[in-house]
């Protein structure tokens, strides 16, 4: 059926890793604010909204999504953002102010459809592309990890997105 319109966590999974367990693990986290690094923390220590993302179809593309922060104010959420021409730079939760501003689509796709993994992926590259993947860097931060189209490529890094059905 593939992802739907919706609430998630995002809890991430790297890259041939063995089937997912039901606790532990590092989830995308917007606890840091707007216009910084969307960072991961262990499930538990956080506020609750920092780690629901409301993920949304990108008309007529298909496996193509938004992904903003859940909020429960009246504040403009926040949306995952990435450098169009660079690769291994944070993803940034970004300000989305104006309607002319830039809105960023993620191509997600389904790799094990029984643990709801994805990889994510951001711009196509020369030879390869750009996928979110985690790395400790001051803390842990999601980054666009370039990962080359060849016969025996590195892991994709991929992530487990549990849907939540209380909205």
């Amino acid at each position: 059926m593939g992802l739907e319109n919706g609430l998630y966590t995002f809890r991430y999974f790297g890259g041939g890793e063995a089937k997912s367990t039901p606790i532990g693990g590092m989830y995308a986290s917007s606890r840091n604010g707007k216009n910084k690094p969307v960072t991961a923390e262990p499930l538990g220590t956080h506020s609750g909204l920092s780690i629901r993302w409301r993920v949304a179809k990108v008309a007529d593309k298909e496996d193509y999504f938004t992904i903003t922060e859940d909020r429960d104010d009246e504040c403009i959420p926040g949306q995952w953002a990435r450098s169009s021409n660079q690769s291994k730079v944070p993803v940034f939760l970004y300000d989305h102010v104006k309607p002319h501003d830039s809105v960023f689509e993620w191509r997600i796709q389904e790799v094990d459809k029984d643990d709801d993994i994805y990889n994510i992926m951001g711009n196509s590259l020369v030879g390869g592309a750009d996928f979110v993947d985690l790395r400790n860097e001051g803390g842990p931060q999601l980054y666009m990890k370039p990962v080359p189209f060849v016969q025996k490529p590195p892991p994709i890094p991929r992530w487990q997105l549990l849907r939540i059905t209380w909205e």
